[in-house]
């Protein structure tokens, strides 16, 4: 039994997954991601697929991120047929996003002189084709191959695909995680560990970083919004509409019913983020038991007085102009595009403002530049000189970091037996040092076979 695995996004990257298991008789997509660094659309996402998408079987998606979804609708519009499988979390999830990547592409498309990279009628085709399946159903794909979805614990029901093929006897696994949940997030359960994986494809995005003990997370971030609030400043939260400013929302509502902080106005300055937000409450079976009994005892958990969530541009404007303490949670998470860059514009150079980036920051986008210490910053052509507080926190991050990479490949080599050894490590999803530090690592301490691929790259598997 011998299958391919050609990787032609997230490898030398952290965007773009894109990933094709040729089993010979079936080819099998993880993923269909968007490129993503500098701007919110790199213009490669235009670039013709390098597969037939005619000739793809089944796409399974892993979660609802936009660098694992964004391409989706482009890959029906290209002519792929076949079904598209997930958890029912990552379909709800990933309709209102697609829909407002839609509108972010037209933009860049204008600026680019290209078409849109989808239309409405793409995203309908793609969500008709789309089979929602729970946690551990093996769904048959054909081939003797089959997929059965495992708790990633990255966002609400993110999933590793796990893939086994039975041929004369033998079974062989391969199993692509997708995104690792670090196990911060105070709302969902932790990463399950998949038994027995002879291959495994897995993330890096923090494969050279080993995070501070974050058991404190949520004092730092009382800190930081009592000290600000006395200041007077804004406290703007750049976070991604999905996963981090659930957990941010969750926590500040937990900070307000406490009395931890003083009382001021919170604003979710995302539509996008207010119809996730919806999708997670419509599907609390993939939050944490201690989150469900909550719900279950009728607790709303986003939900508090002073929470506004805000819907029109000229509102946004308003609530920017508006002065006093306040909070301010507002997208794109790596400043790259959204409401938040005008929200920046304004407060970079706020003495008494905070800017708190609490997620990963891409190379080349205006999040990194700040976090990397630039002192002027050039926002929609204009200079802005950068005053405010610059504050981190990486305790809510939705990575594992490398010592839990590291450690979720030695249990997984651990569960495996002598008949069906773990074989290989591909590291992908990463930016080349971080996924080249990890593949080191796990052969140094683990003695397991690993590499870090490059974009387009094939590698041939006992599958």
């Amino acid at each position: 039994m011998q299958s391919n695995i050609i990787f032609y996004g997230g490898a030398g990257s952290v965007t773009g997954s894109n990933f094709l298991l040729d089993t010979g008789g079936k080819k099998i997509l993880v993923d269909c991601g968007l490129f993503q660094g500098k701007h919110s659309f790199e213009d490669s996402n235009w670039d013709a697929f390098q597969f037939n998408p005619a000739d793809i079987s089944v796409l399974i998606n892993t979660h609802a991120h936009i660098d694992h979804i964004g391409r989706i609708p482009k890959l029906v519009h290209d002519g792929f047929r076949g079904k598209i499988i997930s958890t029912e979390a990552t379909k709800a999830i990933a309709e209102p996003l697609l829909f407002d990547a839609m509108d972010l592409s037209a933009r860049t498309a204008e600026h680019i002189g290209k078409a849109p990279l989808y239309s409405e009628q793409d995203i309908a085709q793609a969500m008709s084709q789309w089979e929602a399946v729970p946690y551990h159903q093996k769904v048959d794909l054909g081939d003797g191959v089959s997929v059965e979805l495992y708790d990633a614990g990255h966002i609400l029901g993110s999933a590793i695909a796990v893939f086994r093929r039975e041929d004369a006897g033998q079974v062989r696994t391969v199993a692509f995680t997708g995104d690792l949940g670090g196990g911060n997030s105070p709302l969902l359960p932790p990463v399950e560990i998949p038994a027995g994986a002879n291959y495994v494809v897995m993330e890096s995005v923090y494969g050279d970083r080993t995070r501070e003990d974050d058991s404190h997370r949520r004092d730092q971030l009382e800190k930081i919004i009592t000290e600000t609030a006395a200041r007077g400043g804004t406290i703007l939260i750049p976070a991604f509409s999905t996963e981090r400013t659930q957990d941010i929302l969750f926590e500040i509502r937990s900070l307000v019913l406490e009395k931890k902080i003083p009382t001021m106005p919170v604003y979710i300055d995302s539509p996008l983020a207010e119809k996730v937000t919806a999708a997670y409450l419509a599907h609390p079976q993939y939050f944490s038991e201690e989150i469900q009994a909550r719900i279950k005892s009728g607790e709303h958990i986003f939900s508090f007085p002073d929470l506004h969530f805000v819907h029109d541009v000229h509102e946004s404007e308003r609530v920017r102009q508006q002065s006093g303490a306040k909070i301010l949670i507002a997208g794109s998470g790596m400043s790259n595009g959204g409401r938040v860059v005008a929200h920046e514009r304004e407060i970079l150079s706020d003495e008494q403002s905070t800017l708190l980036i609490v997620g990963y920051q891409a190379a080349g986008s205006l999040g990194r530049k700040l976090v990397d210490g630039n002192k002027k910053v050039e926002i929609k052509s204009e200079e802005v000189s950068v005053r405010c507080h610059i504050e981190e926190m990486y305790g809510y991050s939705a990575h594992m970091d490398g010592e839990q990479l590291l450690e979720f490949v030695n249990q997984v080599a651990a569960a495996a037996t002598d008949a069906a050894p773990l074989k290989q490590v591909f590291v992908v999803m990463g930016e080349p040092a971080a996924s080249g530090f990890l593949v080191q690592r796990i052969r140094d301490y683990l003695a397991v076979r690993a590499t870090a691929p490059e974009q387009n790259e094939s590698a041939t598997i006992d599958f």
